[in-house]
């Protein structure tokens, strides 16, 4: 017998909220789990795909978290929130010119909102740790 589970848009949001208090409490293997979880339920979107990298960047494993922003990318390049995560991953990696183009796309994609605010942010932090050629410090 197959089913045939539909979510609604509540319910996706609930295992997401779920899953970022997982995080966010440092049960990473929970979280993982959660957002997993959801991605099989929705795998077309972007959204769990990026969540999966905060918990990679949160363990510290910055090769795997890109790697999953660069997946939530192939899925919608436009998504803003992707862009800034990989853009805050770089930042931390010190690779200067890929932070700053993920970044310069999130704040163009997301001008006036919550992410674009907060890639200009982690801009900010970029040019503070890795200050361009010729600049002071």
């Amino acid at each position: 017998m197959a089913w045939n589970i539909q979510p609604s848009s509540e319910e996706i949001a609930f295992l997401m909220e779920a899953g970022i208090i997982y995080r966010d409490a440092r049960r990473f293997a929970e979280a993982d789990e959660v957002f997993r979880g959801v991605r099989a339920l929705i795998p077309r979107s972007e959204v769990p795909e990026v969540a999966l990298g905060t918990v990679r960047f949160a363990l510290g494993e910055l090769q795997k978290a890109v790697a999953h922003y660069e997946k939530a990318l192939k899925l919608n390049p436009d998504s803003a929130f992707a862009h800034a995560q990989l853009g805050e991953a770089h930042v931390f990696r010190k690779d200067r010119a890929a932070a700053k183009k993920h970044l310069d796309e999130a704040i163009r994609l997301d001008s006036r909102g919550a992410t674009g605010a907060h890639a200009r942010t982690l801009m900010e932090l970029l040019n503070k740790m890795v200050p361009v050629a010729g600049s002071r410090s």
